[in-house]
């Protein structure tokens, strides 16, 4: 069960699992690189307390923008969004349930950075930025347990965590024949922690953790690689989840 409360609204907290830098890159777009101003593709995914935000109308923001450029995209089931901007500064808007969210980006030709979201509920993973006309398809990560800002401690261990890291994907994976060590390649958590097993059925990963408990007051950092992939061989993007320990 996912709750707003668990969000890090603490300052200090926020600084470490909010850095200002989200990166994306793609080798294709390297004869795009220039000095003057073009207009690229990017895609990413919105996910509200780490769950894909379905149905919302992302639409480009700036105003030194010119009209022409204005464009936007309604998330698909993943939560995922395509829109074709100038390269610069950027701000994305979508309203949630009348809650207007504001994202700020620096977009290049070879890439995408997170700069600022006004809601420490919502986050955007996967970005990517790609050749004009040439949507990329993905295997989405729709949910996760712990998701991307989330604080974990005593007070809700047992409704978050509870000694388990919990991954849901949009498609059946492709079924490893040794679990742990597909575990060791593809889910690496920093600081490392201890896994005791990984069951893997379908589109969802659990993960147990050795003493099924986490240290306190440490930041970590779960890197998804690309090399997880799904039964019709479409790969992740590589995805980060920064979540924190409080007090046990």
């Amino acid at each position: 069960m996912f709750s707003s409360t668990n969000c890090y609204f603490n300052p200090l907290v926020n600084d470490l699992l909010n850095p200002k830098v989200e990166e994306s890159d793609s080798s294709a777009l390297l004869g795009l690189a220039g000095g003057s101003a073009s207009t690229v593709s990017i895609t990413g995914q919105i996910k509200k307390l780490g769950v894909s935000l379905v149905g919302v109308e992302v639409s480009l923001g700036t105003t030194s923008f010119s009209s022409k450029n204005t464009n936007s995209s309604t998330t698909n089931t993943a939560g995922r969004f395509y829109l074709n901007i100038p390269t610069g500064p950027a701000t994305l808007q979508f309203s949630d349930g009348g809650t207007l969210v504001t994202i700020q980006l620096m977009v290049t030709p070879m890439g995408a950075t997170v700069g600022f979201i006004n809601n420490s509920s919502y986050s955007v993973q996967s970005l990517d930025v790609y050749v004009l006309g040439e949507e990329p398809v993905y295997l989405e990560l729709t949910s996760s347990m712990p998701y991307d800002g989330l604080l974990v401690d005593n007070s809700n261990y047992g409704t978050t965590i509870n000694g388990n890291l919990v991954f849901k994907f949009s498609e059946f994976l492709e079924m490893p024949s040794n679990s742990a060590l597909w575990t060791a390649e593809n889910i690496i958590v920093n600081p490392s922690i201890g896994f005791e097993y990984t069951s893997i059925s379908k589109d969802n990963v659990t993960i147990v953790l050795a003493g099924g408990s986490l240290p306190p007051f440490t930041p970590f950092t779960i890197t998804l690689n690309s090399s997880i992939k799904s039964e019709t061989g479409k790969s992740i993007r590589p995805t980060s989840i920064r979540f924190m320990t409080g007090e046990f």
